[in-house]
């Protein structure tokens, strides 16, 4: 394990800690899955569309879909978590390459953004505002280490990761 992989572990722990310092709970979560004070997020490398990719996400229960984001923290969280997951794997570093789905989507017809939770959209990190009706998906940018975000294509297959209410 590299020095920079420890790093981002460390981190990650970090982030995991710091709501039990401050006498909150994190949720339960199946195995495999990060509790956050948000909810658990679930990371498949597996290239999916963003609507194959959303019906993933929903058997795992009720509550759960493709990630949602509702603050600069909880972004910041789950592009920890995505850095942390990217090792050197070349199968994983292949998949940065194309980014990751999140659950924020144009429906048809539709002008307004809306996640696949139906919470409302709060928060927004855009590395360029969308401008193209067809590009009605959004994705983590991993050139900017997950912190951005961009549409595309929603039948481009892509990793994505689910988000279950805390």
């Amino acid at each position: 394990m590299g020095p920079t992989r420890t790093l981002r572990l460390g981190l990650l722990g970090c982030l995991l800690l710091v709501p039990w310092l401050r006498g909150q709970e994190l949720a339960t979560c199946a195995w495999g899955w990060v509790p956050s004070e948000e909810g658990c997020y679930g990371f498949f490398p597996r290239e999916l569309s963003w609507r194959r990719a959303e019906a993933f996400c929903q058997r795992f229960g009720a509550g759960t879909h493709l990630a949602s984001v509702h603050s600069a923290e909880e972004h910041q969280a789950i592009a920890t978590l995505l850095s942390s997951r990217s090792g050197n794997d070349s199968e994983e570093e292949e998949a940065r390459d194309d980014g990751i789905w999140i659950g924020l989507h144009r429906p048809l017809g539709s002008r307004r953004w809306q996640w696949s939770d139906s919470s409302e959209v709060d928060y927004g990190s855009w590395h360029r505002q969308p401008s193209s009706r067809r590009r009605a998906c959004v994705a983590l940018q991993d050139s900017a280490d997950f912190m951005t975000w961009y549409s595309d294509a929603c039948a481009d297959r892509k990793p994505f990761i689910c988000k279950s209410a805390a």
